[in-house]
């Protein structure tokens, strides 16, 4: 197989999907395993990435999907996205956007399309967020230019126990892209009940333009 056909396979993009966190302010469930009509949180997440990218689920529990996990575990969300970052540039070192979405938010993935249009737009950009429609900004909502998140990491140091602010602070230049209500995350067993009450049975595929 020739060079051409190689580079034709490795995705721009892939997803860390941060679902390492104990579901404390959910009563202590694992909110991967929740589920929607059926369907796992985390299986209705990774059904919805986009057909041409690659994803990694970080969590310390057996889900069935491709998995990884900071040591020991529950360090935190930038630990976790730490060891997906790794897990990913192992399977493919010349990545050039990396995604990371939490799994309480069970429909990011339909974001990536207007995430990855702003940045691939803005060369000079570290990392685009969403602004959800509330006006708060999703720190766990975004993509990384691959060589920003690889120099963030090294200038934070250790990523145990550090805020997402933190790692954002080493970022560079922060774009924002408008929400469209599909980044809403439900951490609470309240917003969980809400959510599994109004979601749509059927999911689709985003498509990102490549």
């Amino acid at each position: 197989m020739n060079q051409t056909a190689n580079q034709a396979q490795q995705p721009r993009l892939a997803t860390i999907v941060v679902a390492g966190g104990q579901g404390t302010r959910m009563g202590g469930v694992d909110k991967a395993s929740v589920k929607v009509h059926g369907v796992r949180l985390v299986d209705r997440l990774t059904a919805q990435q986009p057909s041409a990218t690659d994803y990694v689920v970080v969590s310390p529990r057996e889900l069935g999907l491709p998995l990884t996990c900071e040591q020991p575990p529950f360090g935190g969300p930038v630990a976790g996205i730490h060891a997906g970052f790794e897990y990913l540039l192992h399977r493919h070192p010349d990545l050039e956007f990396i995604a990371t979405l939490p799994v309480d938010a069970p429909d990011s993935p339909q974001i990536l399309p207007r995430l990855f249009a702003a940045i691939t737009a803005d060369s000079s950009a570290g990392v685009a967020l969403i602004r959800s429609q509330d006006g708060s900004l999703q720190n766990l909502c975004g993509i990384w230019r691959t060589s920003a998140l690889k120099n963030s990491f090294d200038q934070l140091g250790s990523p145990r126990n550090q805020s997402v602010r933190r790692l954002l602070a080493q970022a560079g230049r922060i774009i924002e892209a408008e929400g469209t209500g599909e980044e809403q995350d439900y951490d609470t067993r309240q917003e969980a009940d809400a959510y599994i009450s109004s979601a749509s049975e059927n999911v689709r595929r985003a498509k990102l333009d490549h």
